[in-house]
């Protein structure tokens, strides 16, 4: 028995434009020069919550720490920054390329709210490691009376 089924307009369009990302990451894949004009880059995260809060680890081998930018707003964590190539000016001859140059950026969502002024970020041994201490929230409320 076959049995054919037509997918919608909706599902043809997504899977042509999977099909024209993929190319796309493909092609640049093979020009360093291209895959720096291309936009930013996702570095690898580790996001859990251990006693401290929520912790957030990215691999940021090869930068120096002016390289990175930690910034905390509302209820999103953003880390960003560019990783410049190591020897600038020299011709070279590209046999393989899994090392990502240029701006890169990271986004991610905090569960909960945090305590901003014991946020964390240290940066060691190629590895950003942000802690986000969640806030107690339990607090003593004073009450008021009015005379009616």
């Amino acid at each position: 028995m076959l049995i054919v089924r037509r997918g919608t307009r909706q599902q043809e369009q997504g899977l042509q434009q999977e099909a024209v990302e993929a190319f796309q990451a493909w092609y640049v894949s093979f020009s360093p020069l291209l895959r720096m004009a291309a936009r930013p880059w996702r570095p690898p995260l580790e996001v859990y919550e251990d006693e401290r809060g929520l912790v957030v680890r990215a691999e940021l081998a090869g930068l120096r720490e002016d390289d990175i930018h930690v910034v905390v707003n509302d209820s999103v964590l953003q880390i960003s920054g560019v990783r410049r190539p190591r020897e600038e000016g020299q011709r070279r001859t590209y046999h393989e390329m899994g090392i990502a140059y240029g701006p890169f950026e990271a986004e991610v969502r905090i569960p909960f709210p945090v305590d901003l002024d014991r946020v964390e970020a240290v940066y060691q041994q190629g590895f950003l490691e942000v802690t986000l201490p969640r806030v107690h929230a339990s607090r003593t409320v004073p009450l008021r009376t009015t005379n009616s």
